[in-house]
């Protein structure tokens, strides 16, 4: 029986939404979490169906008392950050107007297991699996991450969205070792067997190497 998964769709590689002529306005986060260092800021209006890429540029991170700003059509956005320790924090239903919008998150503000998840908590677990497209001009249509005793790979983790290039989808799984199947916008597909995944989580730069030689 294959398991569910906590869905955290990742998508878009910088922010910008049709809003009319409306202009952007400046979206800042600062990190106030002590001594732990953000490493992930992720912005989604509440129509999309996907976070959208990390903004904070290349491998850069939030140190404490750091602030990034991304600009941002006026509307209602989420907004989540990841730590050092991959513990989240997330804010929902976020108006943004024309003055623009600050957030200085602390550690009041941490995730719990039941605001993490939407629906399907009990059956997800806390081990990350980052899918990060590197695939150039192709982007990924299909995510599978099934766990390799099952029977068979289950639901498209993105169905429905899509994974363009540079953009990172993650989703939250149960210490085990998965299969994880990955299709592109042409039908190729790309697979790795057997992963050990436990708390530590674990990410994949899928790229062109990674194609498989008989078409999955």
């Amino acid at each position: 029986m294959k398991l569910k998964f906590l869905v955290s769709i990742l998508a878009a590689a910088t922010i910008f939404f049709s809003a009319g002529c409306l202009e952007k306005v400046p979206l800042s986060v600062t990190n106030g979490l002590e001594n732990y260092n953000i490493e992930c800021v992720y912005i989604s209006r509440e129509t999309d169906t996907v976070w959208g890429s990390n903004h904070l540029p290349d491998a850069d991170i939030l140190i404490p008392g750091k602030t990034a700003e991304v600009m941002v059509q006026p509307g209602i956005y989420d907004i989540q950050v990841t730590d050092e320790d991959l513990d989240t924090y997330t804010l929902r239903d976020i108006r943004i107007g024309s003055e623009g919008f600050s957030w200085t998150v602390t550690l009041e503000d941490i995730d719990t297991s039941s605001s993490q998840s939407d629906a399907n908590l009990t059956n997800a677990g806390q081990c990350p699996v980052a899918i990060t497209n590197d695939l150039e001009n192709w982007d990924i249509h299909g995510v599978w991450i099934s766990p390799s005793d099952g029977d068979s790979w289950g639901n498209n983790h993105i169905d429905g969205a899509i994974l363009y290039p540079a953009d990172t989808y993650t989703a939250y799984v149960q210490a085990d070792t998965y299969d994880i199947y990955i299709e592109d916008v042409d039908g190729d597909t790309y697979t790795r067997w057997s992963v050990i995944i436990d708390e530590n989580g674990y990410s994949w730069g899928v790229t062109l190497d990674d194609i498989d030689s008989s078409g999955g």
